[in-house]
């Protein structure tokens, strides 16, 4: 009779000591130095991206425009969210941590940022991680609202 345990636990220290840290990639040069984003996003109560990189119209067209600050690491539900028909676009208004691939706005369906089994996730990513880089043009997925937002770095 064979016993898996002490492969299983060879092959598990083997891929834990092999695994590079995503903090490696930080730390290069000394820490990381600024951070939190932040970014402005504007939600479009009914407009349809004509393209990525297309900005809704301002003359009223892409419905009722509500407009928030969302900070890196804060839970930020605004007065109206963001549903199937309507649009959003974002700016970048402070920059992340050195060392970050990228950023994303990231929508939750809840009405809060809790990681949870019936919490469904989206995320909008921005075209780079300097100043004033955005998120052009970004319809909601069909089926789900989305009533929470935050900006995630990584």
């Amino acid at each position: 009779m064979y016993t898996l345990i002490p492969l299983v636990v060879t092959l598990f220290a083997l891929s834990a000591s092999a695994a590079p840290s995503l903090e490696a990639r930080k730390n290069v040069g000394g820490a990381p130095t600024g951070g939190p984003a932040s970014a402005k996003v504007t939600i479009y109560s009914s407009y349809t991206c004509a393209a990525p990189g297309t900005v809704p119209p301002t003359d009223g067209s892409a419905g009722t425009a509500t407009t928030f600050t969302i900070a890196e690491g804060t839970c930020t539900i605004p007065t109206a969210g963001l549903i199937f028909g309507g649009a959003l676009t974002a700016s970048l208004t402070a920059v992340p941590k050195t060392g970050t691939v990228g950023c994303y706005v990231l929508g939750h369906s809840q009405q809060g940022c809790g990681i949870t089994l019936t919490n469904n996730l989206y995320g909008w990513p921005f075209s780079g991680t300097a100043l004033g880089n955005s998120v052009g043009c970004g319809n909601a997925p069909s089926g789900t609202s989305w009533g929470a937002f935050e900006v995630l770095c990584v």
